[in-house]
């Protein structure tokens, strides 16, 4: 049974939730709709210093286009060989790269890392159909495919659940229920008198929320834009906040963050970062981060000026407990000087406390 599967749930520890898993399942779509058989491949399992983490995908269409990656470029092209029968038989596939370092130089797995990947065929039906659908409108879930050669997604016991669907209470026992949304990741699972299935989880891209329209605002949406995070511009100077200097931002709102932030459902799949270098804006930006359900609050300022901030803050009622989530000065301390390298410690801040977070459970 899968409890807390809701908009505060905790996926952190594989990189494939992001915009390139939207952009492989578009792509998906695109081929479907032009009558292209598809096969869809899932590392679903690694070892050693294999290349890609669990979970990562590639999409293959019959006409040899394909999309995302499985590795660094060591097995896609054994990958899209083996695709050939697949879309023959309409019959998934197990792969293994594996036993030897021998076996693994010998399709370019370094040091002897070694993985397990899922060929299925694709098809806008059943459980795939509802994979499609939330990758495609950003909404949480779960995929459960079956780990198994010789057999039709289409015609087997495959699952895919929604927020807080309890339906996977007959497919998992006591001892194997997910207990708590942290422990949602992509994962193989064995199911009594089932067999081995492979968990795939769906999150919304992670959304970066940035108060105010600096020239470290569009250097940090540049490279947040690399990682495939969601970018959110709020900032009511509208001369600073425009398409043609952020056209990375999915929103860009010229309000001020008072009047759009409660329009926006925050969860801790964001990260609100105040950089205005405007009180009135980053001020009311933080009272709403502070009472909201963000993962991460980072406000740029010195020390000095962070000490001014929290005055102010403890003066509209918020304790020290709850002031500590704001992390200011904000980004690791790299002794960060130009805009590229505060967007960069900032970043990679943001990355840490993801990662660390989720290792916490």
């Amino acid at each position: 049974m899968i409890y807390g599967l809701n908009n505060n749930s905790k996926f952190y520890t594989t990189g494939y939730c992001n915009k390139n898993m939207v952009a492989l399942y578009q792509k998906i779509q695109q081929w479907l709709a032009a009558g292209e058989k598809v096969a869809l491949a899932t590392v679903i399992k690694t070892w050693g210093s294999s290349p890609c983490s669990v979970g990562s995908q590639m999409a293959i269409a019959e006409n040899g286009e394909f999309t995302g990656a499985v590795s660094a470029g060591c097995v896609e092209s054994a990958v899209i060989e083996n695709a050939a029968s697949v879309f023959e038989k309409h019959r998934a596939k197990c792969l293994d790269f594996n036993i030897s370092s021998e076996d693994a130089f010998s399709v370019g797995l370094a040091c002897g890392g070694q993985m397990q990947i899922l060929l299925q065929p694709f098809s806008n039906h059943g459980a795939q159909k509802r994979l499609l659908q939330h990758v495609l409108k950003k909404k949480n879930g779960l995929y459960l495919m079956a780990v198994k050669s010789d057999y039709n997604p289409a015609e087997t016991d495959e699952f895919f659940a929604e927020e807080n669907e309890l339906e996977f209470a007959a497919w998992l026992d006591s001892e194997q229920k997910l207990r708590r949304s942290a422990e949602i990741q992509a994962r193989l699972i064995e199911i009594p008198a089932k067999g081995m299935y492979f968990l795939l989880p769906v999150i919304p891209p992670f959304r970066l929320v940035i108060i105010g329209g600096s020239h470290i605002a569009k250097k940090l949406t540049e490279l947040a834009a690399v990682l495939g995070y969601e970018i959110v511009i709020i900032d009511p100077r509208s001369a600073l906040a425009t398409e043609s200097r952020f056209p990375h931002a999915a929103s860009i709102f010229n309000r001020w963050p008072e009047n759009i932030l409660p329009e926006m459902k925050i969860d801790d799949n964001y990260a609100m970062i105040t950089l205005s270098h405007d009180d009135k804006i980053d001020d009311a930006a933080l009272i709403f981060a502070l009472q909201s359900n963000a993962g991460y609050i980072g406000a740029l300022g010195s020390k000095k000026t962070h000490a001014g901030r929290i005055q102010r803050l403890q003066e509209r009622g918020f304790g020290s407990a709850v002031l500590k989530k704001i992390h200011a000065p904000v980004g690791l301390d790299i002794a960060a000087k130009t805009p590229e390298e505060i967007a960069l410690s900032i970043l990679a801040e943001i990355i840490q406390f993801r990662r660390t977070r989720n290792a916490g459970g």
